[in-house]
């Protein structure tokens, strides 16, 4: 059967483009003028308004089928959630008053210095992003809702940020290497202790891989059978993929989206050096009395 291949990367172009947009937004967001910042939070409230019209609006029950895939595997259905239909707009009603409320409330200075602290602020970003995902699976919200919200689309755009972040304190390509390593790994580690409590727990949704049972590797083309909730299904499909690969994508994938930052009119990670003696007025030399 033919799979129409053009529709599903303008999809995922599409989907990177909008996440990146609201990731940069979010992460430069201390370094945004003060207006700038309160008209920001004041849009994503009056967002998280219309979402709470909808949820008011929507009726019944609605079911979505929960998938995970590991690594670069097949896609495999972890859960089947069902919940009430205007779940999934109270979860983003929630979300984005979270973030427009404390955008109006930091003060500049503040926002100065959380603008500063680029590191927290990627991990803090990314940690919403896994909660929200989570508690949009569980509201059994679309696949359209669920698979923006993954930190795997924000290695790039966090790489660009770090770039334009260690190109400010004069720091080189090596600095937002070892960063980008960082953070991926901190940020992958909260990942999965999360999918080890949700498989422990059964909480489903993808980070629940108590279900796969039966699991193909796509490089070897063979099938491998684990007991549902054992170390070995926890270690192969959740710690190796990611503490080793998912760090290493990060790095790489994050290195991408530095390269395209210093691209930018003003890129470059070397610091401004002013020039000793611009601007002022050269005289000649008056004889001495």
């Amino acid at each position: 059967m033919y799979t129409p291949r053009v529709p599903l990367l303008l999809d995922r172009i599409v989907t990177l483009a909008g996440v990146s947009a609201a990731a940069a937004a979010v992460l430069w967001w201390g370094r945004l003028p003060g207006p700038w910042r309160r008209g920001l939070a004041l849009l994503t409230s009056a967002l998280g308004v219309l979402f709470l019209l909808w949820a008011l609006r929507a009726e019944g029950h609605r079911e979505a089928s929960t998938t995970a895939v590991v690594i670069l595997g097949p896609a495999y259905v972890t859960e089947q959630a069902s919940a009430s239909a205007s779940l999934r707009y109270y979860v983003m009603t929630g979300v984005c008053l979270l973030l427009g409320t404390a955008g109006l409330a930091v003060s500049d200075r503040a926002a100065g210095r959380l603008g500063r602290r680029w590191m927290a602020a990627a991990i803090a970003l990314s940690l919403l992003v896994t909660v929200a995902r989570f508690a949009l699976e569980k509201a059994a919200a679309p696949a359209s809702w669920t698979r923006p919200m993954g930190v795997t689309w924000l290695a790039p755009i966090v790489g660009a940020f770090f770039a334009v972040s260690a190109r400010k304190e004069g720091r080189g390509l090596g600095a937002v290497a070892g960063a980008l390593l960082v953070y991926g790994l901190v940020v992958r580690g909260l990942v999965a202790l999360l999918s080890v409590l949700a498989t422990a727990w059964h909480l489903g949704s993808h980070y629940d891989v108590s279900a796969l049972v039966y699991v193909k590797n796509p490089l070897s083309a063979r099938w491998y059978e684990f007991a549902s909730g054992s170390f070995a299904q926890l270690f192969y499909l959740t710690l190796l993929p990611q503490l080793v690969f998912w760090p290493i994508y990060t790095v790489v994938v994050g290195m991408i989206g530095a390269g395209l930052a210093l691209l930018l009119p003003t890129g470059g990670l070397q610091p401004r050096v002013p020039i000793v003696g611009a601007g002022v007025r050269m005289a000649p030399a008056q004889p001495e009395r």
